[in-house]
């Protein structure tokens, strides 16, 4: 009972307090926000004993706090400015991986192979082909080795795809087959008399898509890898139909000069040259940047 008694006393005595600052609040005297009243109403003698607190904080310091907690934000906006400034400054020591190679010291040049063979050795082949070639032993026997890994498993992977096709010469097998193919000779794993095979072999697995689908795209890939594998009369016949059938393309014309190239024929050059200009092709800058150094060859002559 008696401990009721004195809870009950103590709910008055809370209540008769969030009164009094209830009317204190409304006639200005005491500056309280809206938010505030369900902590000075719901937790007793210590919610008003917060809200009075905060009241005298802010009656005190006024716009003094206000402006010392901006000057801080502001501070610490300048900090983290700063430290992003000196993280694009680091960028500088920053070089591709092939200069690394190159002109690091030899400590720095095996610590960057070694990174590169347990990371993933099949995205930097292009930088272990390069490095074969390096002065520093070591690396370049570590890139040999490594692009020698690469090549048994993409020969054993080829060999596989190329089962699955004979076995089951459906339109998928084909479309893995050949694509895997395309990738393969686009590496530089086959070298000599293997990857002219190979070329001759992506050109049939081309020749017998177009058969099945059409497609601009394809039939340009098609007639690239007749050239590729040195069947450049074949590659021109279809480049002649791609141009009748396309002649807004740029794939096409590109195909033209590269096969005029080919040829050595500094007419053909120029006419496939006259030809995209008369008929205003859209050119991406790469192609734009290749008509050009082909037209300034053609009009040094």
């Amino acid at each position: 009972m008696i401990s009721l008694a004195v809870a009950t006393v103590l709910l008055l005595i809370h209540a008769l307090v969030c009164l009094v600052l209830w009317t204190l609040m409304k006639l200005g005297l005491l500056p309280v926000r809206g938010h505030m009243l369900a902590v000075m109403v719901l937790v007793p003698l210590w919610g008003p004993l917060l809200v009075v607190l905060l009241s005298v904080r802010s009656a005190v310091f006024g716009d003094d706090l206000k402006d010392a907690t901006l000057e801080a934000l502001r501070i610490n906006d300048d900090m983290h400015r700063s430290m992003l400034v000196q993280g694009r400054e680091g960028d500088d020591g920053v070089v591709p991986l092939e200069e690394a190679l190159i002109v690091n010291d030899p400590g720095d040049r095996r610590r960057l192979m070694l990174s590169m063979l347990t990371e993933d050795p099949d995205a930097y082949l292009a930088q272990l082909q390069a490095a074969k070639l390096n002065d520093d032993v070591e690396v370049a026997h570590y890139a040999a080795t490594a692009v020698a890994q690469i090549s048994k498993e993409s020969d054993l992977k080829l060999q596989q795809l190329e089962r699955a096709f004979k076995t089951d010469p459906s339109a998928q097998n084909l479309n893995v087959y050949c694509d895997y193919l395309g990738t393969y000779l686009a590496s530089g794993l086959a070298e000599g008399r293997v990857a002219q095979i190979q070329r001759q072999q992506y050109a049939r697995l081309l020749a017998r898509r177009c058969e099945r689908e059409d497609g601009l795209a394809l039939r340009v890939r098609y007639a690239t890898a007749l050239a590729d594998a040195g069947e450049v009369d074949e590659a021109e016949d279809v480049a002649e139909r791609l141009v009748a059938d396309a002649p807004d393309e740029q794939d096409v014309w590109m195909l033209c000069l590269r096969l005029a190239v080919l040829r050595r024929d500094g007419e053909m050059v120029r006419r496939v040259i006259d030809a995209v200009d008369k008929q205003y092709v859209y050119l991406s800058a790469e192609n734009r940047e290749k008509l050009a150094f082909w037209r300034e060859g053609e009009e040094a002559r």
